[in-house]
């Protein structure tokens, strides 16, 4: 009798967190989809675009964030990591650039500084360029991301991506 009150209560436990797990992926799905709705809709890019594009500004914050800050932004995003993986590589060309003039600019202050900055959009530019877009549709990209991030995760979120994209 125990073991039979065992085995439902197992089952009924495994088909709920099952209902679970389906649910979060199912936001997750949702809140990507609506990310990309927008991307699509204001910028006037497909939806592979808008998904390459997206991932590689999180993939490029999740590089430049601690890892408190991006759990932060990886919590309020829902599907940030199959944007991120939508994101084209880097070409060899451009990452061996960018690793080049980090070596070179080590240690020299202020033109590190600047030159970091450079170097951080340009794994940016190189994917957008990867995915048919004009390297100035970074910038165009940036708020329509800071604008979901408000809406998903509030001003803290938007502050954190705030320090990497701007």
């Amino acid at each position: 009798m125990i073991t039979k009150r065992i085995t439902v209560l197992t089952a009924v436990f495994s088909i709920l967190l099952m209902i679970f797990a389906a649910g979060n992926i199912c936001a997750e799905i949702s809140g990507t989809m609506d990310l990309v709705k927008m991307l699509t809709s204001q910028l006037g890019v497909t939806e592979p675009q808008a998904t390459g594009g997206a991932g590689s500004l999180f993939d490029m914050a999740k590089g430049m964030l601690s890892e408190a800050d991006y759990g932060q932004v990886a919590s309020a995003i829902p599907g940030i990591g199959d944007l991120i993986k939508a994101a084209p590589a880097v070409s060899e060309s451009t990452a061996g650039a960018t690793d080049s003039m980090a070596g070179l600019t080590k240690g020299l202050g202020s033109i590190s500084t600047a030159m970091d900055s450079a170097n951080k959009f340009a794994a940016v530019y190189d994917q957008f360029e990867q995915l048919g877009l004009d390297t100035e549709m970074v910038s165009q990209f940036i708020p329509v991301l800071l604008s979901f991030a408000e809406s998903a995760g509030g001003e803290s979120v938007v502050n954190i991506l705030k320090s990497v994209w701007q």
